[in-house]
């Protein structure tokens, strides 16, 4: 690999000098050897594994959401399936196995109503005795809504027709209901058996064939409605997908796509001098990092490194949070504009409070070519007239030898 002498290229623009990015170039431009590929695929690794510290928290913290969605729905979560397949038939679940178990039924006999219930919602519930066993032998009660509360009772006066001998009532009338079968509450108990002790059954037969089970139609256990679990469940699981796909990203390092792009402004006889630029960088907390070449913020989910020398303006922007009309804090990040934008958009990254000014300062003192600080002025200065704004800049450069900059305005400053 040859190393040349240290040059220093300029270029005109508006009739002004200034350096560019190949002034840091020390390298044979034409010459890419497979040492600086292999340093380049280390630093790549490098961020890439920075991108998966950042990605994981997100995983974690989503995958946790998605549990405590699952939880909160008990044991009607697990009776998904069941529901969907559509249950298994009443008649021939034991009666040991009945407790929160999705059952379904095609109910063509009925021998009464014995109790209406009506909820906080106004929703009114309407139960019934029905006959439960292979032949019939016992009996079990059922809850469904008043819309299938007719139905029901014409099926219960066929019933009656049908037990005192009448040959033309064929029980051939069927209403299905389907949902989770539980124990009866006290209540519920009491009308249940009140009605047999009306029909003459003795304690021993009440307690031999009245099955103290509720069937309660479109419900799951702990009287969970269908919608509500379909939709905490299905976005319990589109979070928890959420979570995987972005780790799978950045495992796959698609989340290193914009900081090699980033990379390619200089092309790829740099790539040397990038991996020196980066390691010498001066760095702020955990993730921002100010070279010569670039400025690099591993702290994002997705890297980016940012031309220093495309930065025309830089200034902090403070973003006060509030909750119920009282503040909770403030955010800090450093809003960049670069040379040839559309004047619409703009490049951050987020600094911690402890870091603003350092960083402010260090760009004051090593970049002097870039206008630091926020003012109304330099904002319509910006969007109106550029060339005027980098002749500023370019004044700027020449004529502050140190850096210096007017006084800031530090506090929340909006985004122009």
């Amino acid at each position: 690999m040859s190393v040349k002498p240290f040059v220093c290229i300029f270029f005109k623009k508006n009739g002004h000098s200034f350096f560019s990015p190949i002034e840091w170039l020390m390298y044979d431009m034409n010459t890419v050897t497979d040492e600086e590929g292999e340093i380049m695929e280390e630093l790549l690794k490098q961020l890439k594994k920075k991108s998966i510290r950042n990605v994981l928290p997100i995983t974690i913290i989503l995958a946790v959401v998605t549990v405590i969605l699952f939880l909160i729905n008990g044991a009607a979560v697990p009776q998904l399936f069941s529901m969907f397949s559509g249950g298994t038939n009443l008649d021939d679940i034991p009666q040991t196995e009945l407790y929160n178990t999705i059952a379904s039924s095609d109910i063509s006999a009925v021998y009464d109503c014995f109790a209406e219930y009506e909820s906080s919602d106004g929703q009114i519930y309407e139960y019934y005795i029905i006959p439960y066993g292979a032949e019939w032998e016992n009996y079990i009660a059922v809850r469904v809504k008043e819309s299938k509360a007719s139905a029901f009772d014409d099926i219960c006066d066929d019933t009656w027709e049908y037990l005192m001998g009448n040959d033309d009532i064929a029980l051939d009338n069927t209403v299905s209901v389907k949902g989770n079968v539980r124990l009866m509450d006290y209540d519920e108990s009491k009308y249940y058996k009140e009605w047999f002790r009306n029909m003459e059954f003795s304690d021993d037969e009440i307690k031999k064939y009245a099955i103290n089970y509720v069937l309660v139609d479109d419900r799951f256990a702990d009287d969970i409605s269908p919608l509500r679990l379909y939709l905490m469940c299905g976005i319990g699981i589109i979070i928890f997908l959420i979570g995987i796909w972005v780790l799978i990203k950045a495992c796959l390092g698609i989340y290193l796509k914009e900081i090699k792009k980033d990379f390619a402004q200089l092309g790829a006889y740099a790539e040397g001098q990038i991996v020196s630029d980066y390691e010498n960088a001066c760095t702020f907390g955990k993730g921002i990092r100010i070279g010569r070449i670039f400025t690099y913020n591993t702290s994002a989910t997705a890297p980016r490194a940012y031309l220093n020398n495309n930065i025309a303006w830089l200034y902090q922007h403070r973003t006060k949070n509030y909750t119920n009309g009282i503040y909770t804090g403030s955010n800090y990040s450093i809003v960049l504009y670069p040379v040839n934008g559309d004047g619409k958009t703009a490049d951050s990254f987020d600094i911690k409070k402890k870091e603003k000014d350092r960083i402010l300062e260090y760009y004051a003192n090593n970049f002097p070519h870039i206008v630091v600080g926020f003012s109304e002025e330099l904002r319509d200065l910006y969007h109106r007239d550029r060339n005027a704004f980098l002749a500023l800049r370019y004044a700027q450069t020449q004529t502050d030898a140190f850096g210096q900059v007017p006084p800031q305005n530090n506090d929340f400053t909006p985004m122009p």
